[in-house]
């Protein structure tokens, strides 16, 4: 049996005010260590128009709304590969110094296919700015292995998509 709830009529659910999209930056320089922030660029609105501020690849998340933020990033491993490496980001409230969210994790299990790499885990958070406004930026956490982010200067960066923050904007 399928529930239909009798309210749908009046309600709706997660209609965005904005929709904004902010590019990783790619270079060959990037490495990975433990608590770096990943470095952001460009600003995209996908939808109505939402650019927040960025200094320092810190986002300033303005009040008077919700967020709901996915990013995902592209690690790259220069030289050998290894089995099993992986890399694990989460956001990070610049506010109050303080991991928020649900981690992301990509990894590479196999020297067999060492250009595939997994792009399936996002870090993910909902902050509630209807107060007052707060800083985020994405950290890594955790790492093994990948010694790159959003490299563009190997034979296999062709394959591998540049990390991205997804940025959407709620209504209180």
């Amino acid at each position: 049996m399928t529930y239909i709830p009798t309210n749908t009529s009046t309600k709706k659910l997660a209609q965005p005010s904005a929709l904004t999209v902010i590019e990783h930056t790619a270079s060959t320089t990037q490495t990975i260590s433990v608590g770096n922030k990943i470095n952001i660029g460009t600003v995209h609105n996908w939808y109505a128009s939402f650019t927040p501020t960025i200094t320092n690849n810190i986002i300033t998340l303005s009040s008077g709304y919700y967020y709901y933020l996915e990013s995902s990033i592209q690690a790259y491993k220069t030289g050998s590969f290894i089995t099993n490496m992986y890399l694990t980001t989460q956001h990070y409230d610049e506010t109050n110094t303080q991991n928020i969210g649900i981690p992301g994790t990509t990894f590479q299990w196999s020297q067999q296919d060492s250009s595939t790499f997994s792009r399936d885990a996002c870090a993910r958070t909902l902050i509630d700015c209807s107060s007052s406004s707060l800083d985020v930026s994405l950290k890594i956490i955790a790492s093994t292995g990948f010694d790159r982010i959003n490299y563009n200067g190997g034979a296999y960066d062709v394959y591998n998509g540049r990390g991205r923050t997804v940025i959407w904007r709620l209504n209180t």
